[in-house]
């Protein structure tokens, strides 16, 4: 399965592909996922750890939400990576396009005290439309975990799903792993860019005196793509 050429891209997603290599989110090389697969990439979520980082990652996030056109009240972020997107994110969207929406997040084991339960941040109610946020997408697990735990807790409208980067994989099933998502909730799912993008913009690119796709990693990765790619 080959790359083709891309559309020309809106710039905030070249932008986003050079920031999270950059910032070492997107690194190049041989990694074991937790599906067992041996990916060429990997990408990390937790290297935006500081507020310069997190708050440039909660502009681009920002610019994908608004990008969608999706219709929503709340962000909810699943515990414990979704935790700083969504308080980024929801940041962001005030600052940057004055735009102020509410965000929710999750605890792993409920809190027996003070306000209880297990959701922190915006109360929901079966009218509010919500829109998930994560890092990436591989089996769905999270988010179907994510969608019990909404349904458990006041509302089951979930209107999208917004990831950083769509891997473009099948599941462990050999399905498109998003399509699944989508087939399944009957809800969208947007990511803010897909392999196909990164490795166009990437090949043959030289930041800051590397190249982090040369010819011999564009291989290796449409290797990885022709076995386990959509």
């Amino acid at each position: 399965m080959s790359f083709d050429k891309v559309s020309p891209m809106e710039a905030y997603k070249k932008e986003f592909i050079e920031f999270v290599v950059r910032a070492g989110a997107l690194k190049f090389g041989s990694f074991t996922l937790k599906s067992g697969r041996q990916a060429p990439y990997f990408f990390n979520a937790g290297a935006f750890n500081n507020g310069e980082l997190i708050s440039k990652l909660g502009g681009y996030y920002a610019s994908a939400i608004m990008q969608s056109g999706l219709e929503y009240d709340v962000i909810f972020g699943p515990a414990y990576k979704g935790i700083p997107l969504a308080v980024a994110s929801s940041s962001a969207l005030f600052q940057n396009h004055q735009k102020n929406v509410g965000y929710v997040f999750n605890r792993k084991e409920a809190k027996d005290h003070g306000e209880g339960g297990v959701m922190v941040g915006t109360a929901l109610d079966e009218n509010s439309r919500i829109l998930l946020i994560d890092d990436v997408v591989t089996a769905g697990t999270a988010v179907r975990e994510s969608v019990e735990l909404l349904k458990k807790n006041g509302s089951s409208n979930l209107v999208g799903i917004l990831i950083a980067i769509d891997r473009m994989e099948k599941n462990n099933e050999g399905i498109n792993a998003l399509q699944a998502l989508n087939d399944e909730f009957g809800i969208p799912v947007h990511a803010i860019v897909n392999l196909q993008e990164i490795v166009s913009h990437l090949h043959g690119l030289e930041l800051d005196g590397k190249v982090y796709i040369d010819d011999d990693q564009f291989k290796i990765i449409q290797d990885y793509r022709s076995e386990f790619g959509v």
